[in-house]
């Protein structure tokens, strides 16, 4: 009889175990990055203009939670960064090629490491739609939906993190069990956020590729200057400050600035 009632309780034990385990590991793959900073406030997108080469070179990641799973999982230790470039032109195509790589620590019952590594490289459209929307759109993939705040030195864009994309790594075995633990503490319109930040790049007049910004990288700009976007010859490697308009003095003035470097 002590027999029978001492497997029950450990076999109980071993499914409470089992279920923060899977806690502990979903929080881990759901927070992915932080500079060892969880975000104790939602992000707030704030829009801005977008259009330009955005650069990241081991950048440090924040990581924002619902309170609910902050207090359940705590403590949570974070380190990650990204590198890599995005850029957006001003015809409403983007290209992407960056890294994330994110640590995270949780202490339940039992404490856990994770190491989430993520690559974004693409070529796609996009369009800002209300509410500070960033939607990107690519060849026979879903549509990437965001949030953002550019400035005229950096770019936050807010990821979010949905319960399928998290689950999707666990086993079958366990994947209820974390969907239904995660649940509890994540609201439907309070998702995880990953806050992923750049910082912009001075576009580079050397148009050949040769090293050195010399004539030839002249006669590439002569015959783009006073041409505006959707105009035959509009170069978008040409706008040189950034403006997203045609290529005018102020364009020519960053060459001549740049000329013989």
């Amino acid at each position: 009889m002590c027999g029978s009632i001492f497997s029950i309780a450990v076999h109980g034990w071993n499914n409470t175990v089992r279920n923060l385990l899977a806690l502990a590991l979903m929080v881990g793959i759901a927070f992915g990055p932080a500079d060892a900073e969880l975000l104790t406030m939602r992000p707030q997108p704030q829009g801005g203009a977008i259009v330009g080469s955005w650069k990241a070179e081991m950048t440090s990641l924040s990581a924002y939670a619902p309170a609910a799973l902050v207090k359940a999982v705590a403590p949570l230790t974070f380190e990650g960064e990204t590198n890599g470039t995005i850029t957006f032109d001003s015809n409403g195509t983007v290209q992407a090629d960056y890294t994330t790589l994110s640590d995270i620590s949780a202490v339940l019952l039992i404490s856990i490491s994770v190491s989430v590594p993520d690559t974004s490289q693409y070529s796609g459209n996009y369009t800002l739609e209300a509410d500070n929307q960033l939607v990107i759109t690519r060849e026979n993939e879903d549509a990437l939906r965001y949030t953002y705040t550019a400035t005229a030195d950096s770019l936050f864009i807010m990821r979010p993190l949905l319960l399928d994309e998290l689950l999707s790594s666990l086993s079958p075995a366990v994947r209820g069990l974390a969907r239904g633990a995660l649940e509890q503490h994540v609201p439907k319109d309070d998702p995880i956020r990953i806050v992923i930040s750049f910082a912009k790049t001075t576009p580079s007049a050397d148009f050949t590729g040769d090293g050195k910004v010399g004539f030839q990288d002249f006669l590439a700009f002569a015959n783009a200057f006073g041409k505006a976007p959707g105009q035959d010859g509009y170069d978008a490697r040409m706008d040189l400050d950034s403006s997203g308009g045609a290529i005018d003095f102020n364009d020519f003035i960053a060459f001549a600035n740049a000329f013989g470097s």
